[in-house]
């Protein structure tokens, strides 16, 4: 990350490409857990914890 000083501090600013990299791993991640939720037959919105709640459920 580039550098920056405002007020005299150094600030840490992403670049265009570190944020785009961040926004895409971040929709991946979403895509993954919604596809998950769907596989367990839960709905789209459901969380992780939920998710692995259902799942130990059904192991058990």
């Amino acid at each position: 990350m580039q550098k920056f000083v405002r007020f005299g501090r150094r600030l840490a600013l992403p670049s265009t490409v570190e944020i785009r990299h961040e926004l895409r791993a971040f929709s991946a991640q979403e895509d993954i857990r919604e596809g998950c939720a769907a596989t367990e037959g839960l709905s789209s919105g459901a969380t992780w914890d939920e998710i692995y709640a259902r799942r130990a459920g059904t192991k058990s």
